[in-house]
């Protein structure tokens, strides 16, 4: 896989580029600037997961398929899953946890060397890991959210 940088979405920003204005220009702009921008079938799983407790499934998934076309997503494999079993351990060794989907995410991130776009206060556990915040502000993001509309 290639090392020249991009982001990787979890579920908390994929979930609102649709209805956040401010996130959605901010990934329109980088897809234009021609970034690397994607997620992963683990986020897609946790998606589906609230798409299944809306009161109108199909639209929401609608807006996914919409989403999806504008994004890459990545697969999982072998070197991810290595990456994976290594920051289980140091997190395990270090009386750290995080949820299954979260190592994926941070191990995808490490292998592609992804900014990973997310909310989540968990990966302050992987200090090396890059990490911005496009939604709410974060003292642990290395750059500012996206700007109000």
């Amino acid at each position: 896989m290639s090392s020249r940088g991009g982001y990787l979405l979890d579920t908390n920003h994929l979930g609102v580029v649709t209805t956040t204005t401010a996130v959605r220009r901010r990934l329109m702009d980088l897809r234009r600037s021609g970034a690397r921008i994607g997620t992963c079938v683990p986020v897609l799983c946790e998606l589906e997961a609230g798409i299944q407790q809306v009161r109108n499934p199909a639209r929401s998934r609608q807006q996914l398929d919409r989403m999806l076309h504008q994004i890459s997503v990545w697969p999982i494999d072998r070197t991810t899953a290595q990456i994976y079993g290594e920051l289980y351990t140091d997190l395990r060794r270090r009386g750290r946890v995080l949820s299954q989907v979260d190592i994926m995410l941070a191990s995808l991130a490490r292998q592609m060397d992804l900014t990973l776009v997310t909310t989540d206060l968990d990966f302050e556990a992987l200090p090396d890991l890059k990490r911005e915040n496009w939604v709410t502000p974060d003292p642990g993001s290395t750059t500012p959210p996206a700007p109000a509309p």
